[in-house]
């Protein structure tokens, strides 16, 4: 279980997360939902590790991880623009984890079939569709059996009709690693296809919601 305590967030005199609460577990897939700025990258690189709180704590499985390097959480984190190494091949870059004994050989060949990169093992990411970047980095980023999966508009890219296909590859391959799940969008249609559970984010404080239709209104009072 993800589990997060209290979590405030200050750049300078603005407040950007104020006193968050927030519980995932394992198999869940939460969405997190809320207008352009109001938090929600920042929100997901305090839980990787990358940006530190103010205040507040992060716990995995009970352990307190608030204060870890980003490679002492075993999280995995996939950003908005795919970061894949551009000189290396898809395999290269999937199975890159491996070369510092970090993850699964056996784990890694059920993603690619999974995520439908057999043809494309020898190729370089840089001539890769934006599609195909994005699974690549998903499954580099699950190789290494994290405890725990971040996404951060991950298909932001991406038309509408590819984002449907791609959805439904992705809610598989998460549900298949049975751990717990954030992700984040703005995007209605994303969230009904790959959420189990739904929060929005504004003015700080993360509510829980009980459907698109309501993040909606919230994300409109906040305009």
């Amino acid at each position: 279980m993800l589990r997060i305590e209290n979590l405030k967030k200050f750049f300078g005199k603005n407040v950007i997360l104020n006193k968050v609460n927030l519980k995932v577990n394992p198999s869940e897939i939460k969405v997190i939902m809320g207008l352009n700025g109001s938090g929600k990258s920042t929100f997901l690189k305090i839980i990787a590790g990358l940006i530190q709180p103010d205040e507040g704590q992060i716990f995995i499985n009970d352990k307190d991880i608030t204060k870890l390097d980003p490679e002492d959480r075993n999280i995995g984190y996939v950003p908005q623009h795919p970061a894949l190494f551009p000189h290396l091949t898809v395999k290269e870059n999937i199975y890159y984890s491996l070369k510092n004994k970090r993850g699964s050989k056996k784990l890694a060949d059920q993603l690619v079939k999974m995520l439908d990169l057999e043809p494309y093992l020898e190729k370089k990411t840089d001539i890769l569709s934006g599609g195909y970047k994005s699974r690549v980095s998903l499954a580099r980023a699950l190789v290494s059996q994290p405890e725990v999966i971040l996404l951060d508009e991950p298909l932001s890219d991406l038309d509408l009709a590819i984002k449907e296909k791609l959805l439904e590859k992705f809610k598989e391959v998460l549900k298949f690693l049975n751990i717990p799940v954030i992700y984040v969008t703005h995007d209605p249609v994303e969230a009904q296809i790959i959420g189990d559970t739904f929060s929005v984010l504004i003015k700080g404080k993360i509510k829980e919601i009980n459907s698109i239709e309501e993040a909606h209104q919230l994300m409109r009072k906040d305009l």
